[in-house]
């Protein structure tokens, strides 16, 4: 007989015993229900039981694996080798079985993951809680250890020779031949993942019998019921007192003029293109009234762009607005809490929105309700949702309305906010409702004195609640351990949950024709303790807590609801810092019309970048950390605050073009390069603009470098040259006059590439484009359907990268502004277009919508398009190409002169270093990460809801650091923190010298250059072993490099 354990820890009896009898003997490979006489404890004579179980979590690894997989990562959605399953085996996930399981056994195992499965043999071992009777044929256990102490475990199943245990409440194990002699039964709520083994019948569900082994179940319950309602959840409200901040709001701030407002086609002389009606007539539906999508500004990488992509409804289409993912269905908002769960290759927000989420809306009745979802309004921190009942029929449940009542429900989903707020008009009603089991508990209104009064299952039929009433509510999931608290303004009379019968779990509850607001907030998530997200990485479950603090400030703050907010910067030269402000906008409600309490600021979540970046430093700028405790997720720990705004500060770089500091290590390096490089030009097919705009841009900012090197060592004649050929390249791109035309969306409001079918006849004749472009019907291909169109220009058409690719093409604009402003300021407003289309500051802007990339809130600019939608969420790769284009206009407006321009781009700038340092520049020791994924040191992609070490393009660890790197330019030593350097080195330089691609893409440079933030000499001596075939124009990453730019960025860290 084998034991698995959860963890790493063995057995120990020492002088006690601990013996586990099989009777009679299972066959091996098959799952099979056992009885409480399978096993045998035996007392020694010693005074107490020191026994070191650990406890496995979950049937199989497979089961892990199954859940990681299935309910947040979707690895196959996101192209990506998501491998995934469980954690490390330093303390992490083991072997289930000792033998290969049968097929019966294997459906068995995977039917149960996810945190929904109540499942659980009939005849598992029994437990009973402390405040009841052991049996008198069990022993009492008392685990003495550090680690297991005050724990009980439970035996649910047996499974090919393996028995698997999980703790039960908090201090005793009881077991009995028969199971229904004991009390209380094992509460299988509380072991969660266990499904009911084959050929078994279906396990009774938390408030529904248990039946003896052998026989059928009734639908009635009985005070021989299994499951009960966890203690501390029927005790009376006990305040903690809380200091609140009663600040004003501040007087709005003033917001940033347009950079332009002149028509891309109509004044500037742009083509314009439509985009595939398919396409567009799903989007549409999925804004529901057009006229919401402001002068075709389509935010294309806001937080929330999965609910207008894709099908917009369903799972895939989940967003995420921290602590919370959720899912705006056609008529209503599913929650979800998520957990973490990680291994080598990825950390993941974890949830199941299909099996364990809350469901929040209005009490619709499918016979005479139809609600249509509306996206209304949207700023750079929420966006606001409306359901509107088109069909004005009867309401969900309760009395029949009358044709000209509809049913009305708004809210506003801002990151950040732990509430998740309705608001509900035209007798629309209210309903919360779940797949398993809800229970339903009125805190009256919310006073400290008033007993709570529950929706109990375990009260016979006769003598259930049919309802509660009150403002304040704790809404208990059984299944996933979380307590949930619902507020309701004005008090209102719920219907209790009750699952239908023994083989449902699902439970509703509702008020047929409430109006008003209601606020649905996660109070706790481990109320027992014993869920599987409450487990450390090894060891037994977490204590059971009751954080009555958080409790207290929900309670305190619940009647301040925030409608959405916007984001405001400020930087001159003579500062020496660059500021960001989030700005926050709410209204206050009350459950007492005549309440006369100043209004609080809103209560909200701040990310570890908040925190670093100095949010709470000054309580003169904005918000007050008002509770020690934090949220959880893959990104770090959310800290609680009040305010009406935060203030972050960022340092500025302390160089800009790169001439600030003199060459140190091997100047002569750097002139012999340059000699060397002094006649380089594109190609035919790049002079023509025949390719896309990403390769064509990294070529452009080639010769730029080359040009401002070469004026720093006094080749003036050189400089010229360069610049001479860089004038002309980029003119025919800033123009839209290349045979790949940049072109205007005038559907959604963007400057995308019309895109290339190239030719050049196996190059017997001139490259060119065959497609027709933007005159021709159908001749822009990246605007067509399908993944075909979406793939051309590296998926430029749908909003890709676009960072990346004009990033470049700016930075190439910047240099000549520096050397030909005159040029420049000629072709401003064609140059303006870009900067228009990535990095528009102005709500003003009738053409562009606002800040396309950057995510203020979580501190970062998100790259993914339109194409599609991901369960995973928006996500990014090269944080480093982020970084190039707000520096590139940051150079553009230093060159011009313009501060309004360079503010926009050092803000920009600032944000994304600290968000790249935060969540993809990862230090060993880092507490933010879990550690087993923290070891990489690096992330490649960050997703919402996923952070992976791989690239798009592969999972080489050269790829995944140097894609984090590139473009080397002088503001890479303000990206690159040399600590973070120097932890990452040693692998980045290995991994690249065992790969014969990292040298035939020409990656092997970056490494160098990466050596010499941390040891100039080091760098400088890896650069001479540098071929010229590593810089071919033909290569993936040396074709935006050069051998002058590599030498001159080593030459210049020892200064």
């Amino acid at each position: 007989m084998e034991i698995k354990h959860y963890g790493s820890f063995s057995a120990e009896t020492k002088n006690n015993t601990f013996e586990i009898e099989e009777d009679p003997p299972r066959p091996k490979g098959t799952c099979i229900p056992t009885s409480c006489s399978s096993i045998t404890f035996r007392r020694s004579k010693t005074p107490y039981y020191t026994i070191l179980l650990t406890v496995f979590l979950g049937l199989a690894v497979g089961l892990v694996i199954h859940s990681f997989t299935s309910t947040a990562s979707s690895s196959s959605t996101a192209n990506t080798a998501n491998t995934g399953g469980g954690r490390a085996s330093n303390g992490g996930v083991v072997s289930a079985t000792t033998v290969p399981p049968t097929k019966e056994a294997a459906t068995t195992t995977s039917s149960s993951s996810g945190a929904g499965s109540s499942g659980g043999s009939g005849k598992a071992a029994a437990a009973t809680d402390s405040t009841t009777n052991t049996v008198p044929s069990c022993e009492k256990l008392t685990f003495t250890d550090k680690m297991h102490k005050g724990m009980d475990v439970c035996k649910t199943q047996q499974c090919a020779g393996v028995v698997y245990l999980r703790y039960v409440s908090t201090s005793t194990f009881a077991c009995a031949n028969d199971a229904k002699s004991l009390p209380a039964p094992c509460d299988i709520s509380l072991c969660p993942g266990i499904a009911p083994p084959p050929p078994s019948p279906s396990a009774p569900l938390p408030g529904a019998p248990r039946s003896p082994a052998g026989t059928s179940g009734s639908s009635g319950s009985s005070s021989g019921s299994n499951w009960k309602i966890p203690s501390r959840l029927l005790k009376p409200i006990k305040k903690v007192r809380i200091s609140v901040p009663t600040s004003r709001p501040q007087t709005k701030s003033a917001q940033p003029e347009p950079l332009s407002t002149k028509d891309p086609v109509g004044d500037i002389g742009f083509s314009s293109v439509d985009r595939d009606f398919l396409f567009m007539q799903s989007v549409n539906m999925l804004w529901g009234n057009k006229s919401n999508i402001p002068n075709r500004r389509w935010p294309t990488h806001a937080f929330w762009e999965n609910l207008v992509v894709g099908q917009g409804t369903d799972e895939q289409s989940a967003i995420t607005a921290l602590p919370y993912i959720l899912q705006a269905t056609g008529q209503q908002l599913k929650v979800a809490y998520p957990y973490v769960m990680s291994s080598a290759a990825q950390t993941a927000n974890m949830y199941d929105l299909q099996a364990t989420s809350i469901s929040f809306g209005p009490a619709a009745d499918p016979e005479h309700d139809t609600y249509k979802r509306d996206v209304v309004a949207f700023d750079d921190l929420s966006v606001s949702l409306r359901w509107t009942n088109t069909k004005q029929g009867g309401g969900g449940g309760g009395p029949r309305r009358g044709p000209q009542r509809g049913g009305k429900v708004e809210t506003t989903i801002l990151q950040g906010d732990p509430f998740v707020t309705l608001s509900i008009s035209d007798a629309a009603g209210l309903r919360i409702s779940s797949e398993q089991t809800l229970v339903l508990i009125s805190r009256g209104k919310g006073e400290e004195s008033t007993l709570p009064i529950a929706c109990d299952a375990n009260q016979p039929k006769a003598h259930r609640r049919a309802s509660v009433s009150g403002s304040v509510f704790d809404v208990y999931n059984a299944q996933t351990d979380e307590t949930w608290r619902l507020y309701t303004f004005p008090e209102t009379t719920l219907t209790c949950p009750y699952p239908k019968d023994k083989n449902h779990t699902a439970t509703k509850f509702e008020s047929p024709n409430f109006e008003g607001t209601a606020r649905l907030a996660i109070r706790n998530n481990c109320t027992t303790g014993l869920a599987k997200h409450c487990f450390e990485t090894s060891g037994p479950p977490l204590p059971p807590h009751d954080p009555l603090p958080y409790a207290s400030l929900l309670d305190a703050f619940s009647s301040t609801v925030p409608k959405g907010g916007y984001v405001t910067y400020s930087n001159q030269d003579k500062d020496k810092e660059v500021m960001v402000s989030l700005h926050y906008e709410s209204e206050s409600i009350s459950f007492n019309k005549d309440d006369s309490k100043p209004p609080l600021p809103p209560l909200l979540l701040a990310l570890p970048h908040h925190i670093k970046a100095g949010a709470f430093k000054n309580q003169q700028h904005g918000g007050v950390v008002v509770y020690e405790g934090s949220h959880r997720s893959m990104i770090g720990q959310q800290k609680a605050f009040s305010g009406y705004s935060i203030r972050l500060s960022f340092p500025k770089p302390d160089v800009l073009w790169g001439d600030e500091r003199d060459l140190v290590y091997g100047k002569e390096n750097v002139v012999g390069a340059l000699k060397s490089e002094q006649k380089y030009e594109f190609s035919l097919q790049w002079k023509l603009g025949v390719g896309d705009p990403y390769n064509a841009g990294k070529l452009n900012a080639r010769i730029a470098r080359l040009a401002i090197i070469a004026d720093q060592l006094n080749e003036t004649e050189t400089r010229e040259r360069f610049l001479d050929n860089l004038q002309k390249s980029t003119e025919l791109w800033l123009s839209g006059s290349s045979p790949n035309p940049l072109v205007y969306d005038k559907d959604m409001g963007g400057i995308v590439s019309c895109g290339c079918l190239f030719d050049s006849c196996n190059g017997k004749c001139t490259p060119k484009c065959t497609n027709g472009g933007p005159s021709v019907s159908g001749g822009c291909p990246t605007m067509g359907p399908g993944a075909f169109a979406a793939g051309l220009d590296f998926g430029n058409g749908y909003y890709n990268d676009h960072h990346f690719h004009y990033g470049y093409h700016l930075y190439a604009v910047a240099v000549l502004a520096k050397y030909r402003k005159e040029w420049v300021l000629n072709s401003m407003e064609h140059v303006l277009l870009l900067i228009r289309d990535v990095a528009n500051p102005s709500k003003d802007d009738p053409f562009f919508p606002r800040f396309r990339h950057m995510d203020w809130y979580i501190g970062h600019s998100w790259a993914g398009g339109v194409f599609r939608s991901f369960a995973n969420g928006r996500n990014q790769e090269s944080t480093s190409e982020a970084v190039n284009c707000w520096y590139s206009i940051a150079l553009l407006g230093d060159a011009l002169g313009d501060k309004n321009i360079k503010s926009l781009g050092m803000a920009l700038l600032a944000q994304e270093v600290a968000g790249a340092q935060a969540y993809w520049h990862i230090m060993h020791d880092s507490d933010q990460y879990d550690p087993v994924y923290a070891h990489n040191g690096i992330t490649g992609i960050l997703w919402s809801n996923l952070a992976q070490y791989q690239t798009w393009f592969g999972q080489q660890p050269w790829a995944i650091n140097g894609i984090q790197m590139l473009p080397f330019t002088p503001i890479s030593s303000y990206l690159l923190d040399s600590e973070w350097m120097g932890q990452q080195m040693k692998g980045f330089k290995r991994a690249c010298k065992e790969s014969d691609q990292c040298t035939s893409d020409g990656w092997s440079p970056l490494v160098c250059m990466a050596q010499a933030i941390v040891d100039p000499s080091l760098g400088l001596e890896c650069a001479k072993g540098l071929s010229d075939s590593e810089f071919s124009d033909l290569t993936a990453e040396g074709n935006g490099n050069s051998k002058t730019n590599t030498f001159h960025f080593i030459a210049s860290m020892g200064a």
